[in-house]
C-alpha cells in the first residue's frame, strides 16, 4: 500500500503565525516552516485513509499553532499540533507542558487505526507465562502477564488488603482493541488472567490506568476515556468496578468531562482505623490550569463536584492516605520546577495550602539515550507508613530527575556526565517539613535510572522502590528493572537487586517509539512481599511487542517457612497424617492470610491435600498427607518465595499390615498344628 511520509518534529517551532490567525498556509509557507526544523522523525500513514485526509487538512492549517508553541518539545508533527490546537481549544500557549501527555497515546491510536474505527473487544483472554526460573529466594520468576501479540505499556497494580491473594493490574492497550487491559490474580500473583474495560458510548479508546480495592473486595479502575477522534475530541475521567475480583468490569461514572483532562490516578483509603475508610479519591491535571480532584464517600454511588487543587502547570499526581485518614496529593509543577503537596485531614472535603517538597533540577521531562523521544517524565510517587512501628505517619516521596551538572544527555549522550536518578525525601511531621532530596541507589557514572515507583508496606512500614536502570549496558540504551528498599524510614537503603532476567531496548524499530516505556510503572507491597509491574519488550515476547511483566519480590529473604514434621516415617498405605507449615517474617512475627502451595514430588507414592490453603492468624497452614504405594518421596510447601520439605517413607508393608499378617500366620499355624491325643 502506498504510504505518505508525515514528518514528526522533536524540536521547537521557530517562527509561526499568531494563534489568532485562521487562514490556511500556502504549500510554499508550509515548506518554509518545515525547513526550520533541525531534526525530524518520520512515520508512515496509509494513503486514502481518514488519518491521511486529516493530516492533509491540518498541513494547511499550521497558522493554528502559536509562536510560543516551540517551548513544548514533544515529538509531534506540525499537522498534529495544528489538529490539537483546533480540537482542544483550552490548551496553554506557553511553557514546556502545552499538550496533554495523553496526546502521544492519541497519536499512537490514530496510527494504529487510521480510519478511526473502534475494534471489537478482544475475546481471547491472555494467561500469564513464566519467562525464567527464580534466580534467588528473594526475587521470583519474571512473569509475562500480557502474553498476547499486542502492545501494552504504562501499568498500575493493587492488592486487596483484606484478601491479599487477590491482585488487579491495568495497562494501556492502544494499538490493539484500545480498551484498557485489566489483569487479575487470585493466587497471590503466581498466575494471571486478563480482560478489558468496556467502552462507553462515544468513546474510542482508553489510556492512563489506575486500580484500587475497597474493603468489601470490590476492585476499582480509573481511566481516561477518549472519544470523537478526528473532530471535537473528548478526554473524560471515568471510573469502573469489578465485583468478581477483576474477571469482569462495569462502568460506574464519568467524573470529569471536557477535552483537556490528563494523567488521572486513584487511591482508596482502606486503613482499619481511618474515619474515612473506603473513601475513593481521584486526581488529574489540566495542562496549564493545575490539579483537579474528586471523591466518593459511599463506595462509588455518588461523586463530589470537581475541586481545584492548584492553578499551576501541574503534570500528573499521586495520592495516598495515612493511618488517621489524612490524605496527601503530590505533583510536579513544570513552571516552578517544584514538587508540591496538598493535605486534607477531613477526607478530602477541604485541603491545606500548597506545600513545597523540593525543587527539581530539570523541568517537565528528561531526554536520555534509553528514551529520548518519549522522554522521561519527572513524575512523583508518595507513600505513608500506616504500620504500628516507630515510623507510623511518616510520609515518603520519590521522583525521577536529572542531576545538576549539565543539560540532558539526549539521544546520543552516551558519554555525557549528566544522567537521570531517583531522588527521595521524607517528612516526619505530616508534610510540614521535608528532608533534603537524596539519591537512593548506587549511581554508576554515565548511567540512567528512571520511571520509579514507591510503595510502603502497611504491615511493617518498609519502603519499596522500583526503577529502570541502564547500568548493565555500556551503550546506555538497554534497561533492567531494579528494586531497593528501606526498613528504617529512608535513613538507609538495602537489597538493591536486579529484578529482570532479560533486558529491554526501546530505542529502535520495532519498538513503540511513540510511547516507549510510557510514563510510569506500578508497585504494591504487603506483608513483606512487593509486586511490581513494568513495561518489557525482551527477546521472545509475542510479536516482539511491549508486554506487562511482574515478579514477586520477598523482603530480602527474611521470610521463613517451616514444615513439621520434617520426616514422616512409615506412613501406612491408605493411611493419612497431618503436616503443619508455619510462615514467619524475619522478626518472628507470623504472616497471616498468605497462600501456601503444597505438592508431592511423586503422587504415586504419597499425595497431599489441599494443594493450596491460606495461613491463619498464627501464620499456620495444615495439609493431609496420604500414603499410596511403597516408596519414598518429598512433600513440599512454598510461599513468599520460600520453600520447605518433608520426607515421606511408605514401607512395603505397613505396621498394621504386618500385625494383620502376623495374626493370619498365627491362625494358620494354630489350625495346622497336630492335634495332641491323650
Amino acid at each position: 500500500m502506498k504510504k505518505m511520509l508525515i514528518f514528526m518534529t522533536a524540536v521547537a517551532i521557530l517562527s509561526l503565525s499568531a494563534f489568532t490567525q485562521t487562514q490556511d498556509v500556502s504549500e510554499a509557507e508550509a515548506r518554509r516552516i518545515k525547513a526550520r526544523y533541525s531534526s525530524t522523525y518520520e512515520v508512515e500513514i496509509p494513503a486514502g485513509t481518514k488519518l491521511a485526509a486529516l493530516a492533509m487538512t491540518y498541513q494547511r492549517r499550521l497558522a493554528r499553532v502559536p509562536m510560543s508553541d516551540r517551548e513544548d518539545e514533544g515529538a509531534y508533527p506540525l499537522w498534529y499540533r495544528a489538529y490539537l490546537r483546533e480540537n482542544f481549544r483550552d490548551l496553554p500557549t506557553k511553557g514546556h507542558y502545552q499538550y496533554p501527555r495523553v496526546a502521544a497515546q492519541i497519536l499512537e491510536w490514530m496510527l494504529a487505526h487510521p480510519n478511526f474505527e473502534v475494534p471489537p473487544a478482544k475475546g481471547t483472554k491472555g494467561t500469564s507465562k513464566k519467562m525464567a526460573p527464580s534466580r534467588t529466594m528473594s526475587v521470583g520468576a519474571n512473569i509475562n502477564i500480557t502474553n498476547l501479540n499486542e502492545r501494552n505499556s504504562e501499568s498500575f497494580i493493587a492488592v486487596d488488603y483484606s484478601n491479599p491473594q487477590s491482585l488487579v493490574a491495568g495497562s494501556n492497550n492502544l494499538s490493539g482493541s484500545g480498551r484498557q487491559k485489566q489483569f487479575w490474580s487470585v493466587d497471590g500473583g503466581t498466575t494471571w488472567s486478563s480482560t478489558e474495560l468496556p467502552l462507553t458510548a462515544g468513546t474510542a479508546f482508553q489510556s492512563d490506568p489506575a486500580v484500587a480495592w475497597t474493603t468489601d473486595g470490590t476492585a476499582w479502575a480509573a481511566t481516561l476515556g477518549i472519544g470523537n477522534v478526528g473532530v471535537g475530541s473528548s478526554i473524560k475521567v471515568q471510573v469502573y468496578k469489578s465485583t468478581d475480583r477483576g474477571a469482569s468490569w462495569s462502568f460506574v461514572k464519568t467524573i470529569s468531562t471536557g477535552n483537556n483532562n490528563d494523567k488521572e490516578l486513584m487511591w482508596i483509603d482502606t486503613h482499619s482505623t481511618s474515619p474515612y475508610k473506603d473513601h475513593i479519591y481521584v486526581t488529574w491535571d489540566i495542562p496549564g490550569q493545575g490539579m483537579r480532584f474528586a471523591r466518593s464517600t459511599d463506595k462509588g454511588a455518588t461523586w463530589s463536584a470537581v475541586s481545584i487543587l492548584s492553578d499551576d502547570s501541574a503534570i500528573g499526581a499521586h495520592l495516598t492516605t495515612g493511618p488517621s485518614g489524612e490524605l496527601y496529593v503530590v505533583w510536579p509543577d513544570v513552571a516552578s520546577k517544584e514538587i508540591r503537596m496538598r493535605k486534607s485531614t477531613d477526607g478530602g472535603a477541604t485541603f491545606a495550602p500548597v506545600k513545597k517538597i523540593a525543587t527539581t533540577n530539570d523541568a517537565y521531562e528528561v531526554s536520555i539515550p534509553a528514551t529520548c523521544r518519549r522522554k522521561v517524565l519527572i513524575y512523583v510517587s508518595v507513600g505513608v507508613d500506616r504500620s504500628k512501628g516507630p515510623g507510623k505517619g511518616q510520609v515518603y516521596v520519590a521522583w525521577t530527575d536529572r542531576n545538576g551538572s549539565t543539560g540532558d544527555p539526549g539521544c546520543n549522550g552516551i558519554a555525557s556526565a549528566s544522567n537521570s536518578n531517583i531522588y527521595f525525601s521524607r517528612s516526619t511531621n505530616g508534610g510540614n517539613n521535608w528532608s533534603t532530596p537524596a539519591i537512593i541507589h548506587t549511581n554508576p557514572a554515565k548511567t540512567d535510572q528512571f520511571n520509579q515507583w514507591l510503595d510502603v508496606d502497611p504491615d511493617n512500614g518498609a519502603i519499596h522502590v522500583i526503577f529502570y536502570d541502564t547500568r548493565d549496558d555500556l551503550g546506555r540504551k538497554k534497561t533492567h528493572v531494579y528494586y531497593i528498599r528501606s526498613d528504617d524510614g529512608g535513613n538507609t537503603w538495602k537489597d538493591e537487586t536486579r529484578v529482570t532476567t532479560a533486558s529491554t531496548d526501546e530505542t529502535g524499530i520495532p519498538a513503540d517509539l511513540g510511547n516507549q516505556y510510557g510514563d510510569y510503572n506500578g508497585l504494591v507491597a504487603y506483608r513483606t512481599v512487593a509486586h511490581p509491574v513494568w513495561t518489557d519488550r525482551r527477546a521472545g515476547v509475542p510479536g516482539n511487542k511491549e508486554q506487562i511483566f511482574t515478579a514477586k519480590i520477598g523482603a530480602g529473604g527474611e521470610v521463613s517457612l517451616t514444615l513439621q514434621p520434617g520426616v514422616i516415617d512409615d506412613i501406612d498405605q491408605g493411611e493419612t497424617t497431618l503436616i503443619t507449615a508455619t510462615l514467619k517474617a524475619g522478626n518472628g512475627a507470623p504472616l497471616p492470610g498468605v497462600m501456601i502451595h503444597f505438592s508431592s514430588d511423586d503422587t504415586n507414592i504419597a499425595t497431599v491435600t489441599p494443594a493450596t490453603t491460606t495461613t491463619t492468624a498464627a501464620g499456620i497452614a495444615k495439609a493431609t498427607v496420604k500414603g499410596v504405594n511403597k516408596g519414598e518421596t518429598d512433600i513440599k510447601a512454598e510461599a513468599q518465595n520460600q520453600g520447605a520439605t518433608a520426607h515421606v517413607k511408605v514401607p512395603t508393608v505397613s505396621f498394621r499390615g504386618l500385625l494383620v499378617l502376623s495374626l493370619i500366620i498365627l491362625l494358620i499355624w494354630q489350625r495346622r498344628r497336630p492335634e495332641v491325643r491323650e
